[in-house]
């Protein structure tokens, strides 16, 4: 719970006991999992969320797409 609440210092104590036990359980409460996730995940980075039609290979050998 310490090193929860190094990274997440916006849980009370009672929150991070509350987390702590729930995961332990199997479930914890809806509310305490956005609230981790968001400080903890990080944002998809736009750019590399991009996904191209053609290969690399593709583009270098000076292929052009097709249709």
């Amino acid at each position: 719970m310490r090193t929860l609440r190094r990274k997440l210092p916006m849980f009370t104590p009672a929150e991070a006991i509350e987390y702590v036990s729930a995961l332990l359980d199997g479930e914890a409460p809806a509310r305490l999992v956005a609230l981790a996730t968001k400080e903890l995940v990080e944002p998809l980075n736009p750019v590399l969320a991009v996904k191209t039609i053609l290969s690399g290979a593709e583009t270098q050998a000076g292929r052009r797409p097709e249709g």
